[in-house]
């Protein structure tokens, strides 16, 4: 699959960020989250595509032009400062404290991409009673994590 750079100025590709070569599980989770993070730079995604149901592609650019408009500078300054690196796929969990996400550790056993794929369908997870909405994912490949942010809701 190909990470490919988007210009909504040109209204055309600028060229291949990325080639990798992933499972079909991985390649569903990559196209499920909101931006991926490549080599320290957070990118947005905007499409995926398949050609001859074999070339798969998804088109990005920069995350600054596309950030959300409520949580835009914390999301990519929470992303940018993780470091812990995993050995397998897992999910880190990101909470909404008003100004910033913070790390909130949860029991959380998901190292299949699969499972971290069905999660990101998923647009509220319930622990403990608490309800929680995810409000953006972002893969970090380096590091193979999917950060998950989210904030608390009262229903």
């Amino acid at each position: 699959m190909t990470y490919r750079s988007w210009s909504d100025d040109r209204q055309a590709e600028t060229g291949q960020l990325e080639h990798v070569s992933v499972t079909r599980d991985e390649l569903f989770m990559r196209k499920l989250v909101d931006a991926t993070l490549m080599k320290n730079k957070l990118w947005a995604h905007l499409s995926n595509e398949c050609e001859d149901l074999r070339d798969h592609a998804i088109y990005v650019t920069a995350y600054d032009s596309q950030m959300p408009t409520d949580y835009g500078t914390a999301i990519a300054d929470a992303a940018l400062a993780m470091c812990k690196m995993s050995s397998m796929y897992s999910a880190e969990y990101m909470l909404w404290n008003g100004k910033t996400f913070q790390e909130l550790e949860l029991a959380d056993n998901s190292s299949y991409t699969m499972e971290l794929a069905e999660r990101l369908l998923d647009h509220y997870m319930v622990r403990s009673g608490t309800t929680y909405e995810f409000v953006y994912s972002v893969l970090d490949a380096d590091r193979r994590k999917v950060l998950f942010f989210m904030k608390e809701v009262d229903l």
